[in-house]
């Protein structure tokens, strides 16, 4: 993983993980007493290794398995907790550019220190940012199974554990990532 230095890694947390625990926190009470709902949405790609995704995965596994303990724990208080962990469903250009993330990449090499300039080279750093720019690219996207599943896991009277709107390609990666052998995936993916 691309060493990060530590206030990108705290920005993320924040965001992702503390974020969602301290909205789920202030509302408990009241989702208890209503015997209501808590759904989180994460990723379905959260297992899936991929370079500059590390810490952006992390995090998402990390409130799936939150989301696992408290539905545990909220059971037997008939308060249900649904995942809705969809896919890549991006269409970033409308608030991501390549020279954005060009100009994001130059300040986090000038953060890095040296060693760990040293340790990855530029080439390596400029590769796994330029691997982000498929979010800029404008492009067609259907996010009809993710709004079916976010609608589906708050209206439905018994709603699934998790719901995962992925494309069929996501799915067998998926599958590849769980269930075959790591050196199976990397061969396939790398």
């Amino acid at each position: 993983m691309l060493c990060i230095w530590p206030q990108v890694i705290k920005k993320a947390c924040e965001i992702n993980l503390v974020g969602p625990t301290r909205v789920t926190q202030i509302m408990l009470p009241l989702v208890r007493r209503a015997k209501g709902r808590i759904v989180f949405v994460t990723s379905g790609l959260c297992r899936v290794a991929s370079p500059v995704r590390g810490i952006h995965c992390a995090m998402l596994a990390a409130v799936e398995a939150e989301s696992e303990c408290l539905r545990k724990e909220l059971n037997s208080r008939g308060v249900d907790v649904v995942v809705v962990a969809p896919g890549e469903f991006t269409s970033g250009s409308s608030w991501l550019s390549d020279e954005a993330i060009l100009q994001q990449a130059k300040e986090m090499w000038k953060q890095l220190c040296q060693e760990q300039r040293t340790e990855y080279g530029e080439d390596y750093f400029e590769k796994a940012i330029r691997s982000l720019e498929k979010y800029t690219k404008s492009q067609e996207c259907d996010l009809t199974p993710v709004l079916r599943a976010l609608n589906d896991s708050v209206v439905r009277t018994f709603p699934l554990k998790k719901y995962t709107p992925v494309s069929k390609k996501e799915k067998v990666q998926i599958f590849i990532a769980d269930h075959l052998p790591r050196s199976v995936y990397d061969i396939i993916y790398a």
